[in-house]
């Protein structure tokens, strides 16, 4: 590699335009070869010049995008390509995931030492998360009410998504039926019966993970230090190592992304449903934009006292990920190393707010649900009074707590919503053409969520203990009465 670094840029080019030129002539004949040659020529893009880690996953996004829809190369090779990021890097990203989590909340609430400081950052979090939540859907709402997606919607066409897309809304209201839970269950399923059985799952519970972790750090403070002492260092160890893990893992995230975008944009081909579904889009991500800017900007503005434009600068890598792999839970780890490296964020608030939000912020994903509602109220002619719209907030802020920070997640909580305002649950085949795209932007709305609650929570832990009327500053006075 240092040899290919030595080499002139002018020859590193060339190599690299050979690679490419090389897997659009071999794809069609032998898949293997040309997926051989294709990453080759992706190495020596990202190797060739001493990019930055976002500049190369912006160009892995660029070269995505093109090749997906230059025609160079069969959809179904590009979609084969798709493991390579969606099992390959999250698998790599993910895996020390359980024990980061678990390791940084137990060192964060023992960092904290005192129980009602706990109690203070908990509630504060949860209200700031379920009140954002609270705002993105509004902010969706009264978009979808102004601009009525889907009022022009002909019959050609309802028959037309019908044919394409009707056997899979059956298997997301078959998962959704599977996923659905009472509040009395989601409660009980915060207490597992099993931690070991619980975090083995493909899909593993977090809720019951913070639960526990949160349980074993209290217990720590309660045991006597000499005996807690050192469980505590082994779990520091375990958290700066899982960290190590991270930014491993991100060494291969431009390959990754490609492979994502690459297949994802392969697999959405359909410009004429595409088309019509413009006005939709168009609200939805209106609707993520305004409420990342203003929501997000207030709250580091007025809450914070942070410099909007720079700090959400130091956030682009990470909103770039999430926006790349579609879930807030594989990019947690990358998330809290941010947080905690970039924004300054303490590492107790960091450990404890970032798995959190992971898990229960849902405001780009809560948007989308509401906007989704109005559109398929227009196209079924339903009328939705304001009972409906407050309705929707409400069951789109409990839906998201505890629901699995994966792909696809937000389709599977908009069914029961739709159940809930009587609009036929089938109707989400309208939305599949265009939710993979959607959800890549919603997650990023989340992630930017969960980090801009870090950064508050931080400050107002930090401006308590330099209070002078705090108890630390006051037990300082107290050692020097002379200050």
């Amino acid at each position: 590699m240092q040899k290919w670094k030595s080499l002139h840029p002018a020859l590193k080019i060339a190599i690299v335009i050979f690679s490419f030129m090389t897997s659009i002539l071999v794809f069609p004949q032998s898949s293997t070869a040309g997926y051989v040659t294709l990453f080759v020529g992706l190495i020596g893009i990202f190797q060739a010049f001493p990019l930055s880690l976002f500049w190369k996953i912006m160009i892995a996004l660029g070269l995505g995008i093109s090749f997906a829809l230059s025609g160079l190369f069969p959809d179904a090779d590009l979609i084969a390509i798709r493991p390579i990021g969606s099992k390959i890097f999250l698998n790599f990203l993910t895996m020390a995931l359980v024990p980061l989590v678990f390791a940084s909340i137990v060192t964060g609430v023992t960092s904290l030492g005192d129980i009602s400081r706990l109690n203070r950052i908990g509630f504060r979090t949860m209200f700031y998360y379920l009140f954002t939540t609270a705002v993105s859907i509004t902010i969706g709402l009264t978009l979808a009410n102004v601009i009525a997606p889907g009022k022009n919607l002909t019959p050609e066409v309802r028959e037309t998504f019908e044919s394409s897309f009707k056997a899979s809304a059956s298997t997301k209201l078959q998962s959704a039926q599977q996923s659905k839970k009472t509040t009395f269950e989601t409660i009980q399923g915060l207490v597992p019966k099993n931690i070991f059985s619980t975090i083995s799952d493909p899909k593993p519970e977090m809720l019951a993970l913070i639960f526990f972790a949160i349980v074993s750090g209290l217990a720590l403070l309660k045991m006597d230090p000499a005996t807690a002492e050192p469980v505590i260092n082994v779990l520091k160890g375990i958290t700066d190592m899982s960290i190590q893990i991270v930014i491993m893992a991100m060494t291969i995230a431009p390959y990754g992304v490609f492979a994502i975008i690459a297949s994802t944009v392969a697999e959405n081909q359909s410009i004429e449903l595409l088309y019509t579904l413009i006005p939709f889009s168009l609200t939805v991500l209106l609707g993520l934009f305004t409420h990342a800017i203003l929501t997000n900007g207030f709250s580091l503005m007025f809450l914070s006292k942070r410099p909007v434009v720079e700090t959400m600068l130091k956030m682009r890598e990470v909103l770039v990920t999430a926006f790349s792999t579609s879930s807030s839970g594989g990019t947690m780890p990358f998330t809290m190393k941010t947080t905690e490296q970039e924004l300054g964020v303490s590492k107790p608030v960091s450990g404890f707010v970032i798995p959190l939000g992971a898990t229960i912020n849902m405001d780009g994903t809560a948007l989308f649900q509401g906007v989704s509602a109005i559109f398929l109220a227009n196209i079924y002619g339903i009328p939705l009074t304001l009972f409906d719209q407050v309705s929707i907030v409400g069951l789109a802020v409990v839906a998201s707590i505890g629901t699995a920070a994966v792909p696809g997640v937000g389709i599977v909580i908009l069914t029961l919503i739709l159940v809930a305002v009587r609009i036929p649950p089938e109707g989400i085949l309208f939305i599949l053409p265009v939710n993979n795209i959607l959800d890549m932007a919603r997650t990023a709305v989340n992630v930017m969520g969960d980090m801009t609650c870090a950064i508050y929570i931080d400050a107002v832990e930090k401006q308590r203990e330099e209070s002078p009327t705090s108890p630390s500053t006051a037990a300082t006075q107290e050692l020097n009465p002379t200050t």
